[in-house]
């Protein structure tokens, strides 16, 4: 009976879907957990901690997709992440409230700097048709010394309260946590590679679509629940680094275990589409003192074409 069930392509992504999306919570939680238990700074855990978690699952489903030989689904996997990040996420949170920006310190601007840099960097890449085991290192150097800099420079003095927590049991929780979202991922493609095969899509378009959708599952959390809680700056931080994680961890440790090799023309248009849409959110961010609701519309609309374009083909 078993067998008959989990021969079916749907319910095995929708089993790999809630393995990821329970297994992400149970990781961020724990993080979040930890570094108040030992006071570590509010901007670290937003930039670093939330950010690389909220990523993990594209992280996972790139590195897996490309030792699979799947190139295709592990490049659209971050690139459809990064555009649902831009465009559905930062979309729908500002349909709730304007975001006012905190321009009092240079933070906001070094990471819309290293946000560019290193989307033009990918796309370069992209656009000359491959992603080497040499790019992979070069990004993960980027990450060091952005991480290095943002510890050093914009360091604050801000600690939250110690919570009474068994560190223990929150580090057990957390390989858990990794655990479980190594198996989900594995789910996950084979699910959606599945469908893909029985409508007829071809495995770039799922992972621009399906399969970058389920994995910024996460931020969508993480994102309304800072809203709910009055932390916009929140939100725009955790879609900064986690755009940033999801180009150099999923791409740069994909690259690094094989390298991959772009096959299909149209991830061209679509890097297109996340770049513009790094640019237009950065422009809005220095020059305005203020994202207003009004501006959901622009990223919703993009986010929508990009979708009706992938279904269209």
């Amino acid at each position: 009976m078993l067998n008959i069930i989990f021969s079916n392509p749907f319910v095995i992504f929708m089993f790999g879907s809630i393995l990821l999306y329970y297994s992400s919570e149970l990781l961020i939680s724990n993080s979040i957990a930890l570094s108040e238990k030992f006071n570590v700074p509010r901007f670290i855990i937003g930039g670093t901690i939330i950010a690389l978690g909220t990523s993990l699952p594209e992280i996972i489903v790139s590195i897996s997709a490309n030792i699979k030989g799947n190139s295709d689904v592990a490049i659209g996997n971050i690139v459809g992440s990064n555009i649902a990040n831009l465009g559905l996420i930062l979309g729908i949170s500002l349909c709730f409230k304007s975001f006012n920006i905190n321009k009092s310190n240079n933070e906001y601007l070094f990471n819309i700097v290293s946000l560019l840099f290193i989307t033009v960097v990918f796309y370069i890449n992209l656009l000359n048709g491959h992603f080497l085991f040499v790019h992979g290192c070069m990004f993960l150097v980027f990450y060091c010394l952005y991480f290095f800099i943002y510890i050093k420079y914009f360091k604050n003095e801000d600690k939250l309260d110690d919570i009474d927590n068994n560190n223990s049991f929150n580090i057990i929780k957390l390989i858990l946590g990794v655990i479980l979202i190594y198996y989900g991922s594995q789910f996950f493609i084979d699910g959606a590679l599945g469908i893909a095969h029985k409508i007829g899509m071809n495995d770039i378009a799922v992972g621009l679509t399906i399969i970058a959708l389920g994995t910024s599952a996460p931020e969508l959390i993480v994102s309304l629940n800072a809203i709910k809680k009055n932390e916009s700056m929140l939100v725009i931080g955790n879609i900064f680094g986690s755009n940033i994680a999801n180009i150099v961890f999923a791409g740069g440790i994909a690259s690094l275990i094989k390298n991959i090799y772009i096959s299909h023309n149209e991830i061209f248009i679509f890097s297109s589409i996340m770049l513009f849409l790094t640019i237009l959110l950065s422009l809005i961010m220095l020059f305005s003192k203020k994202i207003y609701k009004i501006y959901s519309l622009i990223f919703t609309s993009v986010y929508i074409i990009f979708i009706y374009m992938n279904f269209s083909n």
